[in-house]
C-alpha cells in the first residue's frame, strides 16, 4: 500500500498505542521490537485523564480504570501544601471521576495488544539505520533484513538508535535523583487521592489503583543518589528506615508489599530537548522524543498523546506525496514539541528542587512551601494547567 506504509521502532506504550492510532487511520503499519517477546518492565504507571479518554476512543477497555480525585502534594506529616485545582465539568465531560489513574504496566500492554490487529508487530528486528530512496525509506535491521516504508517513527526509547541517526549521538546526563517503584494489595486505606509527600530529603507517594480486580496501591520512593550508586542488601528496611515514619497509610503500604517480585529501581536519566524532532521521512516520538522525569507523572500519558495526534495530522493523507508528508510531520511537531519540552523541563526542575538542594535551602524551600500559596500555585500550574488544555483540545474535537 504505497502511500500509506509506516514502520514503527520499539513495541513500548508508545510504538504500540502509534501503531492503533496509525492503523484505525487507514494506515499500512508494522512495529519492528528487538526482543523475541514482548515484555513489559517495570511496576505501575500513571495515566491523566487525556489518557484515559484516548485510550478509550481507541476501543481499548478502560472502563475499570480506577481514577482518584486529585493529586495532593503534603508534607511527611500529612500537612497539604499543594491542592490542585482541577475543572471538574472538563472531567465530567471526559466521563473519569477523577484526574490521574493509577494502573499497572502489564495490564496496560495487555490492553492495548487486545486492539492491535494481528501480524502487525514483528520481534527479533534490530534497528540498524535507515536510508531514503527514489519510493520511500528502506529501515536496515540486523542479520541483512530490510522493510520500505514511507514514513520511519522511532518509538524506541531513551537511548533511541532513530533518534541518534536523525540527530547525532548525545550522552544522556544523570538527573540526580533514584526512584523505586512498588505496588502492593491492601483494603481499608483511604483511596481519594493520589498523594505525593515529602520531608526535608525524601519523597514518598502512592496512587490507588484496581489490579485484577482487587485494591491495591502503587508506590514511589524518591532519594538524591549518584549515577553508580549500589543498592542497598536490606531494600525494604532502607526505604522504611527514610520514610517509615511518613503520615497514614504510608507504613501500612510497605509492610504490604513483597519485594522479591512488587519493586523496581529507576537511575533517571534525561536528555536535553530538540528543537526538531523530524527530518526527512523519520520522526520520533515518546521517551525517543522527550524523556522525563517521574515528577512529571507523564511518560506514558504523553507518549499516547503523541499517538493520538500523529495519527490525527496524517490522517487521509498520501504519504508518498512528500509535500503532504511534510505538512502533516509540521503539525505533529507544532501541537506536541514546545508542550513536552516545557513538561519535561517543569518535571527535572521540580526533582532538583526536592533534591538538589543542600540543606540550609531545602530548609527555606520547606518553609516557603508551608507559609506561602505562590509555590503552590506554581506547581499546580505546571502539573495540570497546560495538560487540561490538551484534554479539553481532545474533548472539543
Amino acid at each position: 500500500m504505497k502511500g500509506k506504509r509506516i514502520a514503527i521502532i520499539g513495541a513500548g506504550p508508545g510504538g504500540i498505542a502509534a501503531s492503533i492510532a496509525l492503523s484505525q487511520a487507514g494506515f499500512d503499519v508494522k512495529v519492528f521490537e528487538k526482543s523475541i517477546e514482548i515484555t513489559p518492565l517495570g511496576g505501575a504507571i500513571i495515566l491523566n485523564a487525556t489518557g484515559i479518554v484516548i485510550l478509550r476512543k481507541w476501543g481499548v477497555d478502560v472502563n475499570d480504570i480506577f481514577a482518584a480525585r486529585e493529586p495532593q502534594f503534603r508534607r511527611y506529616d500529612g500537612k497539604i501544601r499543594v491542592k490542585f485545582e482541577l475543572d471538574k465539568s472538563l472531567l465530567d465531560k471526559a466521563g473519569v471521576t477523577g484526574w490521574q489513574s493509577g494502573m499497572m504496566r502489564a495490564e496496560l500492554y495487555e490492553r492495548l495488544l487486545k486492539v492491535v490487529p494481528e501480524g502487525m508487530i514483528q520481534t527479533g528486528y534490530t534497528y540498524i539505520n535507515h536510508q531514503e530512496t527514489e519510493n520511500g525509506v528502506k529501515v536496515n535491521f540486523a542479520d541483512g533484513k530490510s522493510y520500505e516504508a514511507d514514513l520511519l517513527i522511532g518509538a524506541d526509547g531513551i537511548n533511541s538508535e532513530v533518534r541518534q541517526q536523525l540527530w547525532g549521538y548525545s550522552e544522556p546526563k544523570h538527573l540526580g535523583i533514584a526512584v523505586w517503584l512498588g505496588w502492593c494489595e491492601l483494603e481499608g486505606a483511604d483511596r481519594t487521592n493520589i498523594i505525593i509527600q515529602h520531608n526535608q530529603k525524601y519523597q514518598f507517594g502512592f496512587a490507588p489503583l484496581i489490579y485484577k480486580g482487587k485494591n491495591c496501591y502503587e508506590w514511589w520512593f524518591v532519594e538524591k543518589c549518584t549515577e553508580t550508586q549500589e543498592k542497598p542488601k536490606n531494600v525494604m528496611g532502607y526505604i522504611k528506615e527514610r520514610v517509615g515514619h511518613f503520615a497514614d497509610p504510608s507504613a501500612k503500604i510497605l509492610d504490604h508489599t513483597d519485594p522479591s517480585h512488587q519493586l523496581f529501581r529507576w537511575v533517571v536519566k534525561y536528555r536535553d530537548p530538540l528543537k526538531k524532532w523530524s527530518k526527512g521521512r523519520a520522526t520520533i516520538m515518546g521517551d525517543a522524543a522527550h524523556p522525563t522525569s517521574p515528577y512529571a507523572a507523564y511518560g506514558a500519558g504523553m507518549s499516547i498523546e503523541d499517538a493520538f495526534f500523529l495519527a490525527k495530522f496524517l490522517k487521509g493523507k498520501d504519504l508518498s506525496d512528500n509535500a503532504s508528508l511534510q505538512e502533516g510531520l509540521q503539525k505533529y511537531e507544532t501541537e506536541r514539541l514546545e508542550f513536552t519540552n516545557k513538561t519535561t523541563v517543569f518535571a527535572r526542575t521540580l526533582g532538583k528542587i526536592y533534591h538538589g538542594l543542600p540543606k540550609p535551602l531545602a530548609y527555606l524551600r520547606d518553609l516557603f512551601l508551608d507559609n506561602s500559596s505562590k509555590p503552590g500555585k506554581e506547581i499546580a500550574k505546571g502539573y495540570t494547567e497546560e495538560a487540561q488544555s490538551v484534554l479539553k483540545g481532545i474533548l472539543e474535537e
